[in-house]
């Protein structure tokens, strides 16, 4: 598991669980298999909502056998991303311990700018904030940014069905029964708005490669990891039955998207089911994979590395 300061103890204790059931192996910690834990426990912790960091047991889980002090400890000291930067691998270190001195702000000062051009503008370097409102602000102006420069930009409907009813469905509303969270829906969007030229990551998509998102565990195996890349942006759209435009909103096409050194992959829409609200059932979504990427928050960007990025800082 990467960057394990994001995972909870509680997630630790379901992943325990988990690997039990899966392995049968009810009576072995993690099923009897090896777990390797990645991270810096000093980096970010665990959102709020998720539970108390992966090192320390809340006490409704005691007297339970403390999970995380089954681990042995394999501490890394040779920086290898900032290699041959020495004053910022100074600042970051001094920044995770909270010693920054007055000439690490200096630095740091020197780096503020108040109207970002050229490699830094809005519709070029990575916006990073906390909030996913931000984000969303963001992207949504950078859209409009080229709408008005007459780019074709195209509005994805998902394809939502129920496809296992518990109850009467008799004059339901599908849209009522749909979670509007993004994260009930396995990361599919309800609404995608593409065009030639988009940025956008992937969405754990398998192309040949597993792509698993922060903090989780990936249980496929004989697949390399690859991080999620902001450089990705698409170079085509196909659609449906091979029509030469969109015909209706609920057309989901599928996209060309360059990877940048990992090459051009065509990215094929994808079905995820979820329970339904209200105990309707299990509901089914078709959709792309994609989520528009102009900005992040900075939980996405843990362990990401981009050429340029903008900083919000309040």
């Amino acid at each position: 598991m990467d960057e394990i300061s994001m995972v909870s103890y509680q997630m630790l204790c379901m992943i325990d669980a988990r690997l039990r059931q899966l392995k049968n192996h009810e009576d072995e910690f993690f099923g009897g298999i090896n777990v390797l834990l990645f991270g810096d426990l000093l980096q970010l912790p665990p959102i709020k909502r998720s539970g108390a960091p992966v090192f320390k047991q809340p006490d409704h889980l005691q007297p339970a056998t403390h999970l995380w002090r089954l681990f042995t400890l394999c501490e890394l000291t040779e920086n290898m991303r900032q290699q041959g930067d020495h004053t910022f691998i100074e600042i970051l270190n001094a920044l995770r311990i909270g010693e920054l001195t007055a000439n690490h702000f200096s630095i740091l000062m020197h780096r503020v700018i108040e109207n970002p051009s050229d490699e830094f503008a809005t519709d070029k370097a990575l916006r990073v904030y906390p909030t996913n409102q931000q984000v969303n602000n963001h992207n949504a102006a950078v859209l409009n940014l080229f709408r008005n420069k007459g780019s074709r930009i195209y509005t994805i409907k998902a394809q939502d069905q129920l496809i296992d009813a518990t109850r009467n469905t008799d004059n339901l509303n599908l849209a009522n029964i749909i979670p509007t969270d993004i994260n009930k829906t396995g990361g599919l969007p309800s609404v995608l708005e593409i065009f030639v030229g988009a940025k956008y990551p992937t969405h754990n998509i398998q192309r040949g490669k597993s792509m698993v998102p922060e903090g989780q565990v990936s249980m496929r195996v004989k697949l390399q990891t690859v991080k999620t890349s902001f450089k990705s942006h698409i170079t085509e759209i196909v659609w449906p039955q091979f029509r030469r435009t969109q015909m209706y909103e609920t057309d989901v096409p599928s996209v060309w998207i360059d990877f940048g050194r990992d090459g051009i992959h065509v990215i094929h829409p994808k079905a995820i089911q979820f329970p339904a609200k209200f105990n309707y059932g299990t509901a089914e979504r078709r959709m792309l994979p994609l989520i528009l990427s102009w900005a992040s928050t900075v939980h996405k960007m843990h362990d990401s590395t981009v050429d340029h990025a903008v900083v919000y800082l309040g």
